[in-house]
């Protein structure tokens, strides 16, 4: 018999910790229950990581801790609870590690079908929705009969199954809105080079340690690629920055942009890291969307020669020079 639940309900039934924690919760009947002495699973089965542990790791990492406790065999729905005070300040924590989370998943058939976050467990806590940040909720006690070893059903969303793929309409897109002020008065403000340049190295910092940075600053960010200056030393990223969630910035960039330079250049970006860490189907997609920005054309042919990795590295240090070369 399917039970039925809210988002909720179901981040009630989570334990209420000090210590902010990035939740991946998987639903039956998938799951590898661990029965109580009375036969029945009283708490939801999956992967508890501190917040400040997850801005340490990789998407990698995070994925093969949540893959272990889920079986290999088969499809698994998932669900993503952040708890933390931060969600009380108005934004949403974690939405590249999130997002880098779920790319990574897809390919073994695990689908995140929400994405929740709270201040805390306790009844009457308010919660919000990552893909809807309009739809909120208050966090209610679990039914003591609630029994996670049965198959879920989770209320009050409505899954997308394109949601997050790779150059797929619904996502995480940035920015969300601009105004018209900004538009006009940014690409004055970016032109300057060493002020283009924090922007690009700010953006992607953060969104090594899985945060995406706000409406203003990703519009800036997309005007500052324009400049080769700017764009061309993305082709080298610093190796301490989770290559993943970089993806996942420029993702969200490309969603978000009208111009279709900009857009070029963001699936070149995304391409190349794809193609460094061999990622072929990720290579292919952005290569699509690629056509004619500065450094595609030698990442396709890197992609059909199967180029070895150390060619690959050479190949695009290569690249970056180049087009840094030229300002414009």
């Amino acid at each position: 018999m399917t039970l039925y639940l809210t988002p909720g309900e179901l981040i009630g039934s989570l334990p209420d910790t000090c210590v902010d924690t990035l939740h991946v919760i998987a639903l039956p009947p998938h799951t590898r229950t661990r029965l109580t002495s009375r036969g029945r699973l009283t708490t939801p089965t999956g992967a508890a990581f501190p917040v400040t542990q997850v801005r340490g790791m990789t998407t990698h990492e995070i994925a093969g801790h949540v893959q272990a406790v889920i079986p290999a065999e088969g499809d698994t729905d998932l669900v993503v609870v952040v708890i933390t005070e931060e969600h009380a300040r108005g934004r949403l924590p974690l939405r590249a590690a999130i997002a880098a989370l779920e790319a990574d998943l897809h390919p073994a058939g695990h689908t995140i079908l929400g994405r929740y976050c709270a201040p805390n467990t306790r009844p009457g806590a308010p919660w919000r929705d990552y893909r809807r940040p309009t739809h909120l909720g208050t966090v209610i006690a679990p039914r003591t009969a609630l029994d996670y070893a049965a198959p879920l059903h989770l209320l009050g969303d409505a899954p997308t199954p394109t949601w997050g793929l790779p150059f797929a309409q619904p996502g995480e897109t940035l920015p969300a809105r601009v105004n018209r002020f900004t538009r006009r008065v940014m690409p004055l403000m970016v032109r300057r080079a060493d002020e283009a340049h924090w922007l690009v190295a700010h953006a992607t910092t953060q969104a090594g340690r899985g945060e995406f940075i706000d409406t203003i600053a990703a519009f800036a960010v997309t005007t500052a690629l324009a400049d080769n200056t700017v764009y061309g030393p993305l082709f080298q990223p610093p190796a301490d920055r989770d290559p993943q969630r970089v993806e996942q910035l420029w993702m969200a960039l490309h969603r978000g942009s009208t111009d279709p330079s900009a857009r070029a250049r963001l699936a070149t970006l995304i391409a190349a890291s794809a193609l460094r860490r061999g990622d072929r189907h990720l290579t292919a997609r952005a290569l699509v969307h690629a056509h004619g920005a500065p450094g595609a054309a030698t990442i396709g042919l890197l992609f059909q020669q199967h180029a070895r990795a150390d060619v690959v590295e050479h190949e695009l240090d290569l690249v970056a020079g180049r087009i840094a070369a030229t300002r414009w």
